[in-house]
C-alpha cells in the first residue's frame, strides 16, 4: 500500500476559487486542470492507495476553499491540510473555524520569508493547542535556521503530533550537526520525506536510510509534491519507492504507507 501524504489542487473555476499568488512554488497551477479528478487518475495509475490533498499556498494564500471543496469528492481517499495565515491575531481560531467547515487531517503554517514571528510570539502555540484539541497533526514549513524553534513547540505541547514539510529544507550532503537531528529527541516529530528533497540528494537511498536510522521508519513518511515538483505523477512515485528500496520490508511499509495513516486519516 502506498499513502502520498504532499499533494496538491487547484480549481480552473477562478470566479468561485480566486487566486492570491504568492510567489512561491512553480507555476503548475496556471493553465493546467490539477483537481481531484485529475489526482485521483494520477494515483489510480500509479498504484497509490490514497493521498493528503494539502493546501497551495502558492496560488491561493490561505483561502483553502479549493482544497477543502476538492478533498471532499473522494473523503474515503483524500484526506485534506489546510493552511492558516500566521500573521493573523488568533490563528488558533482559525483553525477551529476550518475544522468546523470540513474534516482536517492536519494544519500548515508557513514560516519562510518574513512569516517568521509565530515561532515565538505565542501564535504557533496557539495553532499547536488548537490542534491538539482537535487530533490533527502540525506540518510547520520552516528552513534550517528555524528548525529549533519548532522543536521548542513540539517539546512544549507533547503528544501533538507534527509532520516537517520537506524534512525541514536540510542541507545536503546531511551531517551530524544538521538542525534536522535535534529533533530526533522529540518522540512527536516526524519527517515528511518529498520529492524535493530527494530529488535533491545525490543519493535518496542514502537519505532515507540515514533519516531511517536516526528516527525510525515509523517517523518517516513520502510525499510526491505532485504537481508541483513535476507533473509526471509516476516518476514521483517511483522516486518514493526506489528511494525506500533498501529498507526492510517493515520499514519500507511505514514509510510508504503506516506512517502516512497516523498521521493523515481519511475522515471516511
Amino acid at each position: 500500500m502506498i499513502v502520498d501524504t504532499h499533494t496538491h489542487v487547484n480549481c480552473t473555476d477562478t470566479a468561485r476559487y480566486p487566486r492570491s499568488p504568492r510567489g512561491v512554488g512553480s507555476d503548475w497551477w496556471k493553465s493546467a486542470d490539477h483537481g481531484a479528478g485529475t489526482l485521483l487518475a494520477a494515483i489510480d495509475a500509479a498504484g497509490v492507495s490514497r493521498a493528503v490533498v494539502v493546501q497551495a499556498v502558492g496560488p491561493y494564500g490561505y483561502d483553502c476553499t479549493c482544497a477543502i471543496d476538492e478533498a471532499a469528492r473522494s473523503p474515503d481517499r483524500l484526506a485534506l491540510v489546510v493552511a492558516v495565515d500566521p500573521s493573523v491575531p488568533s490563528p488558533g481560531q482559525v483553525v477551529r473555524d476550518l475544522a468546523a467547515r470540513a474534516p482536517l487531517a492536519g494544519v500548515r503554517l508557513f514560516g519562510l520569508g518574513d512569516e517568521l514571528g509565530w515561532l515565538d510570539d505565542g501564535r504557533g502555540a496557539e495553532v499547536w493547542a488548537a490542534a491538539g484539541s482537535l487530533g490533527l497533526t502540525v506540518v510547520p514549513v520552516v528552513m534550517p535556521p528555524s528548525v529549533g524553534a519548532v522543536a521548542r513547540l513540539a517539546a512544549a505541547h507533547p503528544g501533538v503530533a507534527v509532520a516537517m514539510d520537506h524534512c525541514g529544507f536540510p542541507d545536503l550532503p546531511l551531517t551530524d550537526d544538521a538542525p534536522l537531528f535535534a529533533l530526533v529527541a522529540l518522540p512527536d516529530v516526524h519527517l515528511k520525506v518529498s520529492s524535493h528533497l530527494l530529488e535533491a540528494a545525490p543519493d535518496a537511498g542514502a537519505v532515507v536510510g540515514r533519516l531511517a536510522d536516526a528516527f525510525g521508519a515509523d517517523r518517516l513518511c513520502w510525499g510526491s509534491d505532485y504537481p508541483q515538483t513535476s507533473t509526471d505523477y509516476g516518476a514521483l512515485v517511483r522516486l518514493g519507492v526506489d528511494a525506500a528500496a533498501a529498507l526492510s520490508s517493515p520499514a519500507r511499509e511505514a514509510f510508504l504507507s503506516g506512517t502516512a495513516l497516523r498521521l493523515f486519516p481519511v475522515p471516511a
